[in-house]
């Protein structure tokens, strides 16, 4: 593995085994022998590796020929995932790229607004951003200026002030006096009302979901990666604004089009601030190699917290 590369695996690590719940980590690699005797340097605690090799009669998929044939990995979750799925009994499932960074408060937050959101049909999502060479915090994963003005892809959770049962959250419990569990910077857990807004380029780099999301997600023909990638091909949403996917946006991404509730065009919904019109901050990852910027532009007609 490249330097840099292992710079931003080795941070990703960190900000995982921070997270105050039992993790279980699995790292998909195509040389384990190297990445083993990096990590034993590097002393974490249990990493599992998963071995990932081309198959021999890999003949390339169109327009993704041999030499893109390495973006096959970017699938291999689904295959560990499942077995994960029948073998353990984990309560929440967690794709990353090794250069994404979801923080323990990002991860509360997923906890408090899944079950409701889930309840609905819905996924709780993130938003992406970079930090360009002026310092300047860059959204990604949106194609051009978007004017939120008329909006109607929203989404209004009615909740109570105060819930009970905080043990049974999906990804963890949250008794830990450092981490109150109503104190997420400014994010209205307490209030009557959560909101949400369902972007229409629903990417994120990575996946979140509850076990029975998951047991949901295997047992969908989307699951299958021939068919995720013939039903992802050239996405349309209900403006007719296309957003074309990448063969291992698709290993992602596809998920989001399971069982959409009617007049949206994806599962995926993030916190939203309706009466400043902006994200909120709880909502936010970070992608840690600054990389996709170049070719996206600030949105002066999306606000969001600096």
């Amino acid at each position: 593995m490249a330097r840099n590369k292992l710079i931003f695996l080795k941070y990703t690590l960190s900000i995982i085994f921070s997270w105050r719940t039992d993790v279980e980590v699995w790292i998909i690699t195509d040389n384990v022998k190297a990445l083993s005797k990096v990590l034993y340097r590097w002393d974490f605690p249990e990493i599992h590796l998963h071995a990932f090799s081309i198959p021999p009669d890999f003949k390339g998929e169109p327009p993704w020929n041999m030499e893109n044939s390495k973006y096959l990995m970017t699938w291999e979750h689904r295959r560990l995932f499942e077995v994960q799925f029948q073998q353990g009994n984990h309560t929440a499932f967690v794709y990353l790229e090794d250069d994404t960074e979801v923080g323990w408060d990002n991860m509360l937050s997923w906890a408090i607004d899944a079950p409701a959101l889930e309840d609905m049909g819905f996924s709780r999502g993130f938003w992406r951003t970079e930090v360009d060479e002026d310092g300047e915090e860059i959204m990604l994963d949106m194609q051009g200026k978007w004017n939120m003005t008329g909006w109607t892809k929203l989404v209004d959770v009615e909740c109570a002030v105060k819930r009970e049962g905080r043990e049974s959250l999906p990804c963890c419990s949250l008794e830990d006096p450092e981490v109150p569990y109503w104190d997420l910077r400014e994010y209205p857990s307490n209030c009557q009302h959560r909101h949400y807004i369902s972007l229409h380029q629903p990417f994120m780099g990575m996946w979140l979901a509850t076990r029975s999301q998951v047991e949901k997600y295997i047992s969908h023909p989307l699951w299958q990666k021939d068919v995720a990638v013939a039903a992802t091909a050239n996405l349309t949403d209900p403006e007719g604004i296309v957003y074309p996917w990448g063969y291992p946006e698709r290993s992602t991404g596809s998920l989001q089009r399971i069982d959409v509730p009617q007049g949206f065009y994806s599962t995926n919904v993030i916190p939203w601030d309706p009466k400043n019109e902006i994200l909120l901050p709880i909502g936010r990852i970070q992608h840690e190699r600054n990389g996709y910027h170049r070719a996206i532009h600030p949105y002066e007609y999306f606000d969001f917290p600096r």
